[in-house]
C-alpha cells in the first residue's frame, strides 16, 4: 500500500535522525510572494542534539524559512513542526521550545546586559539571578554583565543574543547568521561558542552562507537555493569535491590563458589577486612546469581546501545564477512576545 505524503515525509526524518528524536522538520513548506516563490516545497529534518547548518547564498530564502518555520510569517503551502506541535497552527506551543534570534538580536541600549536578560526574559517566564550568571558565563560576559549595552561591540551583542536565547533552557536555539559582520576575532568566538552547545548536547540551527564556518561547527547541515534543497545530510558529504589551489604569478592574464589550456575553462576563475584553479594535487608540478615555460614567474601556489559556498554551488546546479530571495521585513527577536515592536 502506498504511503502519503506525510507518512513519506515522517520515514525520512527518522531515517536522517535514526534513533534520535526530530525536534524540527518542515514538510513541504512553501512561500509565495507575488510572482516570486522564495520556498518551495521544503523538506528537511533536525535531530535532538545537531549542531544543524542551513546553508545558502545570500537571497537563497533563508530567513523566509526561518520566519515560516516559527510562524512569523505564515505559508502558502505545507507546515513546519516543532516537538509535535505544527506551524503556524499551534505556534505558542513551539514557541515554548525555541530560542534565538532572526537577523540581529535587538537589545536595550540604556540598560546594562544583565537587566536585559532580567527584562527580556521576563516577557517568556520567570528568571533566576542564578540562570542570568549561567548564561552570562556561558557566552563569556560574566564581567560586562553590568555594563550597558550600547557600548558593546557586534560580536558582544550576538553573543548576548544568544545567552538570551539560552535563559529558558529551549530544546531548539536558532540562530540567523551570528557571524554576520563580525571581524574575525567576534567570528571565531561565536564560532567557538555554537561548537560548545553542541558539544554539551544543545540543539543548534545555524543559518549561514558560509561553507566553512558550517564545515566548523556542525554535524548535519541543507544547502539550499531559490528556496529549495539542493542536498541534504552530514556535513562529511557536503564539502565540494576535488582539490583547488590558488596561483599568483608575474602576469595573471597569461596564467589564466596558460592553465585554462591545461585544465580547460571552467576549471580556472578569479579570487581577488588570485587564481584558482581546480586541480587534483598530482597536476600541481606540471602546471607549474607550463607556468614558468611561458616565462612566467610564480610567486605563490596555495591550497585552497575552503571553496567558497557560492562556487560549491555552481558545482550542485550547474548554474551561475542565484535566486533573489524574499522580503525580509523588521528586524526582531522570536518567542518573546511583543519584542519585535519596541523600536
Amino acid at each position: 500500500m502506498a504511503m502519503s505524503q506525510p507518512e513519506q515525509d515522517e520515514r525520512s526524518a527518522a531515517v536522517a535522525c535514526a534513533d534520535r528524536p526530530v525536534v524540527l522538520s518542515t514538510h513541504g513548506l512553501t512561500k509565495q510572494f507575488g510572482s516570486l516563490r522564495a520556498v518551495d516545497g521544503l523538506d528537511i529534518s533536525v535531530c535532538r542534539g545537531d549542531v544543524f547548518g542551513f546553508l545558502g547564498p545570500n537571497g537563497a530564502g533563508k530567513t523566509t524559512v526561518i520566519r515560516l518555520m516559527l510562524g512569523l510569517i505564515f505559508p502558502t503551502a505545507g507546515y513546519a513542526e516543532i516537538l509535535g506541535n505544527r506551524v503556524p497552527g499551534q505556534r505558542r506551543q513551539a514557541a515554548r521550545h525555541v530560542g534565538g534570534f532572526v537577523e540581529d538580536p535587538t537589545f536595550y541600549p540604556g540598560m546594562s546586559a544583565r537587566r536585559n536578560l532580567r527584562v527580556l526574559g521576563s516577557m517568556s517566564g520567570p528568571v533566576t539571578e542564578e540562570r542570568i550568571d549561567e548564561v552570562l558565563d556561558i557566552v563569556n560576559l560574566r564581567e560586562r554583565g553590568d555594563s550597558k549595552v550600547r557600548g558593546f561591540s557586534h560580536g558582544m551583542k550576538q553573543r548576548l543574543g544568544i545567552a538570551q536565547a539560552l535563559i529558558h533552557r529551549p530544546d531548539l536555539i536558532v540562530l540567523d547568521e551570528p557571524t554576520s559582520g563580525l571581524d574575525p576575532r567576534g567570528m571565531k568566538d561565536v564560532r567557538e561558542l555554537v561548537r560548545d552547545l553542541g558539544k554539551a548536547g544543545t540543539t543548534v540551527f545555524l543559518s549561514s552562507h558560509l561553507l566553512h564556518e558550517v564545515e566548523q561547527v556542525c554535524n548535519r547541515a541543507v544547502i539550499i537555493n531559490r528556496g529549495k534543497v539542493v542536498v541534504q545530510g552530514p556535513v562529511s558529504e557536503l564539502r565540494p569535491q576535488g582539490t583547488a589551489v590558488k596561483v599568483l604569478t608575474s602576469d595573471q592574464r597569461k596564467a589564466g590563458e596558460t592553465l585554462t589550456a591545461q585544465f580547460g575553462a571552467g576549471s580556472v576563475r578569479s579570487d581577488e589577486e588570485y587564481l584558482l584553479v581546480s586541480a587534483p594535487d598530482e597536476a600541481v608540478p606540471e602546471m607549474v612546469r607550463r607556468l614558468v615555460a611561458d616565462d612566467l614567474d610564480v610567486r605563490a601556489v596555495v591550497p585552497a581546501p575552503e571553496q567558497g559556498l557560492e562556487d560549491f554551488f555552481l558545482e550542485l546546479t550547474e548554474s551561475g545564477d542565484v535566486g533573489s530571495g524574499a522580503p525580509t521585513g523588521k528586524r526582531r527577536l522570536f518567542g518573546i512576545p511583543g519584542l519585535g515592536r519596541r523600536r
